[in-house]
This record gives C-alpha cells, structure tokens and sequence, in this order.
C-alpha cells in the first residue's frame, strides 16, 4: 500500500473509533478503476471492510485531479456492497465517478466539480448518492437504464443539467437542492415511475422537463419552485394549484411554498 494510502485509512480508522473527532483532510491519490468484485484493494483506493452489507469496502478520503483522463473512479460489474465517501473529484473528461453494471453502492459527502458529469449510473441499481455537491459541471448526475437509486440530500449548483435520467425508472430523489442550473432535472426516453419529492427548485433557467409518467408529489408534498406563486387559502403552506411540469399532464399537485433547503424570503419592508 502507498504511503498515502496508509496516512489517510489510519487517520479514518482513529476517527471511528473516536480519538479523532474532525473528518480528515483528502489526500492525493491516482484514478481509480475497478472491473470486479476483486479489485476492491488497497491499491485502489480501498481502506477497510469486507464488501458485505454490514461491512462494506469503504473508499474514502481522497483527492482525485483527473486531469481529463476519462474517469476519477471507475467501477464495473461488482456487486459487493461498497461506501465511497469524502472524496474530491475535478476535472474528469467522462465522469468523476461512472458506475456500470454496479449494485449496492453508496456515494456520500462527496464534491465533483469541472467534470464533464459528476456521476453516472449506467444499467446499474440499488445504488445510492446522498450528501454530495455537484459544482460547475456539464451534468451533475446522469442515469442511463439505471433503476431504483436513490439519490438523496445533495446539493447542485451552476450545472448545466443538474440530474438528467434517460430510460431509468423507479428512481428515488428526494431532498436535494437544485440550483442556479440551466435545466434542474430532466427525464428522458421514457424514464417513469421516478419520485422527484421534497426538493428544492430554485432560480434554475428550466427546472424540470418529463417526457413520461412520474410522480412529482406524493399527496402529501410536493417540490418547492422558486419561480412559482399561486394561492394557500387555507394556510397550509402548499399553493392551492398545481405546478405544471409538461403539458401531457406531468405535474407537482401539491407545490410547496417554503422548503428547508431554500433561502427564506426577505421580511417586508413597512414603510412609514
């Protein structure tokens, strides 16, 4: 294992058990390409577990300068369970993370900035993206035939697509900021039956473009759309009438006019 290697899984293994308290610093490393449930190695990357649920490999605490190669991280067809996490990931010309034929992995507190995608799940599943912020990048997230992720909590700004779906369905996103984007999430070629619940649009050029069936809220909620005012007569704090996703009938029924993730709107001014 490199020097490197060995500086930054210690300092993770001290912090979980609780004699150091602040997540370490990410150290330098090289590209990482896996294309087996074997390579799951300390070379590439890998600091602890065994790849099982309970214990799943963990990649961790690193910097990746990919310099236009293609990828940051590169896995492929791999089913055990594995966390990448705390990594730092620029400049990709492909992706900074690209999963293919993955299952059960986990993407958390993770930043991706100046990729040409930050992450793309391709014919992949079960896999979740939580916590991470997608920065300056063509697209922030990107599925190809990808089913029932979930893609939760993380923050996007100044992409150009913030999440972009193509023939995925199933998919779960919730509780993301979507942001200052020239289109906040697209979902094409027939993608369906995707959650796009509880998150916040704001000041995006077009939040949202569907060209199938999803659902936009769950009766309960919806999403909140910064460029969206109707009327709450009863104060629930859901506007009264629809935001209208497409015209075939694709629609949040249930926008919301506050959300925790959105600046709160400026006090009134009384003039006297």
């Amino acid at each position: 294992m490199k020097r490197g290697a060995i500086l930054s899984c210690t300092v993770i293994s001290l912090a979980l058990i609780g004699l150091v308290t602040v997540a370490a610093e990410p150290v330098a490393h090289r590209a990482i390409v896996i294309t087996n449930d074997y390579e799951f190695t300390p070379e590439n990357g890998v600091c602890s577990g065994q790849g099982t649920t309970e214990d799943p490999y963990i990649i961790e605490n690193w910097r990746i300068d990919a310099g236009l190669d293609d990828y940051g991280i590169r896995i492929h067809g791999t089913t055990r369970a594995f966390i990448i996490r705390n990594v730092e990931i620029s400049g990709a010309a492909k992706a900074g993370i690209y999963l293919s034929y993955v299952k059960n992995g986990t993407i958390e507190d993770c930043a991706f900035e100046a990729n040409w995608i930050g992450v793309v799940l391709s014919f992949s599943s079960l896999n979740r993206i939580s916590g991470c912020t997608f920065e300056e990048n063509v697209d922030g997230i990107h599925l190809y035939f990808a089913h029932d992720n979930q893609i939760l909590g993380n923050t996007f700004g100044r992409n150009d697509t913030a999440i972009w779906l193509d023939a995925s369905d199933g998919n779960e996103i919730t509780d993301n900021l979507i942001a200052e984007s020239h289109m906040g999430a697209y979902l094409n070629l027939g993608s369906e039956e995707n959650r796009i619940v509880d998150n916040a649009f704001l000041d995006n050029y077009h939040n949202a473009h569907s060209d199938s069936p999803n659902m936009w809220d769950d009766g309960s909620v919806g999403n909140y759309w910064s460029d969206y005012e109707a009327i709450d007569a009863d104060g629930d704090g859901i506007w009264d009438s629809p935001y209208q996703i497409t015209s075939e009938g694709d629609r949040d029924n249930r926008p919301l006019m506050t959300h925790p993730r959105a600046p709160a709107p400026p006090a009134p001014i009384c003039e006297n």
